[in-house]
């Protein structure tokens, strides 16, 4: 939107003043978010369950007033001209529906949620009272809110709702140096399963590759890990350039005795570890099928040995 536009000028006008954020939920994410941004707003209130939890929030964000709610009554709580709910996802509608009918929301706040996976269209009640709405979600890991604070900048945000709550909002992120774009809200399942992917379900690999890595006798608390270079140097090679270019191994060179040689030592394994093998496999065949190094009859015979109910038959021959 160009800086010229009704929306635009109200947005630089809000900026002119001290704004006030309330946090609802602060954990790691929150604690964060309210730390990197403690910079440029001013935190009124960090709302958890428990005085503890709030208090250790607001002690890591080094602002803020430690507020409790068990009740999700929220009528106490002073007033914000932005509320962040950074709750579990599976708390945010009743959160939401609670604050909004709590009468403390003015015309004009914004408040907006962190999840991933729901849009800003939870908070069904908002527009009713001139609440203007988005969701933001950081594609960032607070499993250390410390390193957190040092690796945030370059984090990708994605964003949608009202205009004057995503513009305001992408001002703000981008101060503390997110890079934010916006998504179609009715996508973000979608959007949100694909970091899942690259995020939690590539911890999970990981750690199946270690498993099978300690399985054939290599102990890598006593000695060097093979995985550790060898995985870097794959993100290396497939985010500064693509799949096609990072695409190494067996599959990629059509070797149908290697993979045979894997599924047959992945027989008396757990099942799991033979279906994540084949159907990673079966992605890394349309791979290499664009790469053009193997055969397409190589990539057939392979394909064929990765299907499940091949997997089930004793005839992979040596």
């Amino acid at each position: 939107m160009s800086e010229h536009t009704p929306a635009a000028r109200t947005v630089d006008t809000i900026r002119s003043k001290t704004l006030t954020l309330n946090c609802i939920g602060a954990g790691r994410a929150g604690s964060t978010l309210c730390r990197l941004l403690s910079s440029y707003i001013e935190i009124n209130q960090v709302v958890n369950r428990t005085k503890l939890s709030a208090d250790q929030a607001v002690e890591f964000i080094t602002a803020g007033e430690a507020v409790s709610i068990s009740d999700q009554s929220y009528v106490g709580l002073k007033c914000a001209d932005i509320w962040m709910l950074a709750c579990p996802d599976d708390q945010l509608q009743s959160v939401g529906d609670s604050l909004l009918s709590s009468g403390v929301l003015q015309s004009g706040n914004i408040l907006f949620h962190c999840s991933g996976v729901l849009s800003s269209t939870i908070f069904t009640q908002a527009r009713s009272i001139g609440v203007n709405i988005a969701s933001l979600h950081p594609a960032h890991s607070f499993a250390n809110p410390e390193s957190s604070l040092k690796s945030f900048i370059g984090t990708s945000c994605a964003i949608e709702g009202d205009t004057q709550a995503t513009l305001l909002l992408s001002r703000l992120f981008e101060d503390i140096g997110a890079n934010v774009f916006p998504i179609d809200r009715d996508k973000k399942s979608l959007y949100h399963a694909s970091m899942v992917m690259a995020c939690n379900n590539l911890v999970s690999l990981l750690e199946l590759s270690k498993l099978m890595l300690t399985q054939s006798g290599i102990d890598t608390k006593k000695q060097h890990n093979p995985m550790q270079a060898l995985v870097q140097q794959t993100l290396d090679n497939y985010f500064d350039g693509n799949a096609q270019s990072a695409l190494t191994g067996p599959i990629s060179r059509g070797d149908i005795k290697t993979v045979e040689t894997h599924l047959r030592a992945l027989k008396n394994t757990p099942d799991t570890w033979q279906q994540v093998y084949s159907g990673l496999g079966r992605i890394a065949v349309d791979i290499s099928a664009t790469q053009g190094k193997a055969s397409h009859k190589d990539l057939q015979i392979i394909t064929q040995l990765l299907k499940p109910d091949t997997q089930t038959t004793p005839d992979i021959k040596g």
